[in-house]
């Protein structure tokens, strides 16, 4: 791996990072621990109260993912500047990234309202894409790689399919949490004793993201089997298929644990983290099956000189 390929992949993973402590904050009620933006409490330095401490956290570890997609994306001029797709998405990471700063600006002024919770969360997934794209495109442009980049598994389509379905539930999920509906429904799999939620918004919005995640089972299992039996083809197409089938098992009896037991934080934040990691491997599935490696013939063409890789 060159310098650039260990940045992309690095800031892909402080991504999923920075969302577990997004996802802290919010189980934790730390939201308004720091109720001034850009500062906390006025000052530069958290005061030393715990919800402050973890809101701040937060904001640190944004700025760090800021600054580590801005810095892969210099390297990716740098070191790709003759593959487009790479320069490209790299560049709009950073204006995606900014937005998302000032999403969470709005969220903190606002007083956390939860549409505007829920959208931060799947534009973290946005960039969190975003960033997985330029990582495997440069993986995939090592002239090593290129044989294995050019095979086509189809297990692409469905992931994709898959990662729209799940945008809708960790959109209603991250929703659900806010609004304070995700204690609605006691029991599980039934809502206060019944399979449909009574005339109540609050569990109706708790059982819209029941049925979403239940539907998931439609979307992830012809994945999971296209997958692995398109693993001869490309080996990566296997471990997904794995990964995505026992995140997604144990996404579900996390959920249904954080019913049962009234949603402690640790099962909470567990429940989005893996979410994260469903999304992470669904992605990169579409990045890995999609994506076509430049040859050197193709570089030389659209630069009029040769550019090593």
């Amino acid at each position: 791996m060159n310098n650039a390929q260990r940045l992309a992949f690095a800031t892909a993973i402080m991504t999923v990072v920075l969302i577990g402590i997004g996802v802290t904050v919010r189980a934790t009620g730390s939201g308004l621990g720091c109720p001034d933006w850009p500062t906390c409490h006025g000052g530069i330095v958290p005061p030393g109260q715990q919800q402050s401490l973890i809101e701040f956290s937060h904001r640190f570890t944004g700025m760090v993912v800021g600054f580590l997609v801005i810095g892969t994306a210099i390297l990716a001029w740098r070191t790709y500047r003759h593959v487009p797709f790479i320069i490209w998405t790299a560049t709009a990471a950073v204006p995606l990234v900014g937005f998302q700063g000032l999403l969470g600006a709005v969220t903190v002024v606002k007083e956390l309202p939860p549409e505007i919770v829920a959208t931060h969360l799947v534009m973290a997934m946005v960039v969190l894409s975003c960033e997985l794209a330029v990582a495997w495109a440069m993986w995939l442009q090592d002239p090593r790689r290129m044989a294995a980049g050019a095979a086509r598994t189809g297990a692409g389509l469905p992931a994709l399919i898959a990662l729209g379905w799940l945008t809708c539930i960790m959109w209603i999920g991250a929703y659900m949490a806010e609004s304070g509906a995700s204690t609605a429904c006691s029991g599980w799999p039934a809502c206060n004793g019944g399979l449909l939620p009574g005339d109540n918004s609050l569990e109706i919005t708790h059982m819209v993201h029941r049925y979403l995640a239940g539907g998931f089972i439609f979307f992830i299992v012809p994945f999971v089997m296209m997958a692995w039996r398109r693993r001869g083809q490309a080996p990566w197409a296997g471990y997904a298929a794995i990964a995505a089938g026992a995140l997604y098992v144990t996404q579900v009896a996390v959920g249904a644990f954080n019913v049962w037991y009234t949603f402690p934080d640790p099962l909470t934040i567990s429940h989005t983290v893996i979410a994260s990691l469903l999304w992470f491997t669904l992605a990169s599935v579409v990045i890995l099956d999609y994506y076509r490696p430049m040859t050197r013939s193709e570089t030389t063409r659209l630069s009029g000189r040769e550019v090593p890789a």
